[in-house]
């Protein structure tokens, strides 16, 4: 069950490059929603092929395993098994009330897929002791989420975490919001109990959610169940599983979703609530030259992304895992490219080889879909995506930078995080 948040995502981003956004069916929806779906180049093989889990995106509130983009057909050719799962979404998969005990049931359907994966994935080809688990934006998030939840502990063994971030920043507790769960009940003419609201059609239930849960983004929470505390009090510690990662965010995250017209006040209001007092410094490293659009995609790109991710990267590796950091800078050829940027989500398509008709796509992208979806799958069979990628160290911030050519840098973000981010070490020296 969800609403057309999703829909009319992908129909901007097609009308920002000149397509039809008629052209993108909006799917049926329904309660009867967990499934996975299975790609497989060996059925055969005997439990001996890496297996990659597809978790889905759309802020927990909306998308679905299938979308065009998701398709694991030409990810599988290259050897692994893919795997695509669903998980139940908004109040039905992330519900906070107070006759419930816990509230994280879309990251709890994640384990159960997993379990399911780890039960009869052989039979399909793949090694249940290789299980690579990868998703983007809200599916990378509760990726996070997996990583420190003793709950999934021994259910995957690496992970690649694309454009999420703010996931390990969760310390909101189930109890901090339970009463949007009775505003609910209240909002549907009931009493607000949990039993009236059972009773309740899922249509009717998802018609009164855009009201009552407007501005609530459906975050796992802290129910003492799946997850005990907030991440960050577990990454500062290590207290996770030891496992490979693969790391990291776009260039222009928040690009598409900020409005042009917003200028001088929005760059303002966002250093207000997000710059801890250090306005001239921020705006300096952010390019004193810069629109001021530009300046604030990239400063809440670096907020809300990367340096999040940077600092999980760090925490896996204290844990005694390997983790290495990306930075995607790819912009498809042209005007309509030049002003998406590398948006959120611009990665899949290269990772998938599922670049749509409306993507100008041209040799060099052909080539980094080649490098990308190579690096991936290596790294699900062995750990190691790539010899010259190296394990992430906040001695040198170096990442692998992908474009056009593709190459290793020093993250453009580093010298922002500890800034934006102070509760973090950023260095052995603080």
């Amino acid at each position: 069950m969800q609403g057309d948040h999703l829909v009319r995502w992908y129909r901007n981003l097609i009308s920002g490059f000149g397509g039809d956004p008629d052209s993108f069916d909006s799917p049926s929806v329904g309660e009867d929603c967990l499934y996975l779906n299975i790609w497989t180049p060996q059925p055969e093989a005997a439990g001996s092929l890496p297996v990659m889990v597809w978790i889905h995106g759309g802020s927990n509130k909306s998308g679905w395993s299938y979308e065009p983009n998701y398709h694991g057909e030409k990810l599988a050719g290259r050897g692994v098994v893919v795997v695509s799962i669903a998980y139940r979404l908004g109040v039905f998969g992330f519900f906070p009330h107070p006759e419930l005990e816990m509230s994280n049931f879309g990251l709890l359907d994640q384990m159960e897929a997993l379990r399911w994966i780890k039960r009869n994935i052989r039979f399909f080809g793949g090694d249940p002791d290789n299980v690579t688990v990868f998703g983007e934006s809200a599916g990378a998030d509760d990726i996070g989420s997996l990583i420190v939840s003793p709950m999934s502990r021994g259910l995957f063994h690496r992970a690649v975490h694309q454009s999420g971030g703010s996931g390990v920043l969760i310390t909101a507790s189930k109890a901090d919001v339970a009463a949007l769960g009775s505003a609910l009940g209240t909002k549907l003419g009931q009493n607000g109990s949990l039993a009236a609201l059972r009773s309740t059609s899922a249509d009717e239930v998802l018609a009164a959610t855009d009201s009552v849960f407007a501005d609530y983004y459906f975050e796992p929470l802290i129910d003492g169940h799946s997850l005990l505390e907030p991440p960050l009090a577990s990454l500062a510690r290590a207290d996770i599983a030891p496992i490979d990662l693969v790391i990291g965010s776009n260039k222009n995250e928040w690009l598409m979703y900020l409005d042009g017209s917003s200028g001088d006040a929005g760059l303002a209001q966002w250093l207000a609530d997000n710059g801890n007092g250090n306005t001239t410094l921020l705006l300096a490293m952010a390019g004193e030259r810069r629109a001021p659009l530009n300046a604030l995609d990239r400063l809440a790109s670096a907020n809300d992304f990367a340096c999040p991710s940077l600092a999980l990267a760090d925490a896996v590796n204290r844990a005694g895992g390997r983790a290495r950091a990306y930075y995607f800078s790819r912009q498809r050829d042209g005007e309509r490219g030049e002003s998406m940027g590398a948006y959120h989500g611009a990665e899949i398509p290269y990772i998938f080889d599922s670049h749509d008709s409306w993507l100008p796509t041209n040799s060099s992208d052909r080539e980094l879909t080649e490098t990308m979806g190579r690096f991936w799958t290596e790294f699900a069979g062995s750990g190691v995506p790539h010899a010259e990628w190296p394990v992430f160290s906040l001695d040198d911030f170096e990442v692998q930078q992908f474009d056009s050519p593709s190459r290793i840098v020093r993250h453009p973000d580093a010298d922002l995080c500890a800034i934006l981010m102070p509760q973090v070490a950023w260095s052995d020296s603080e």
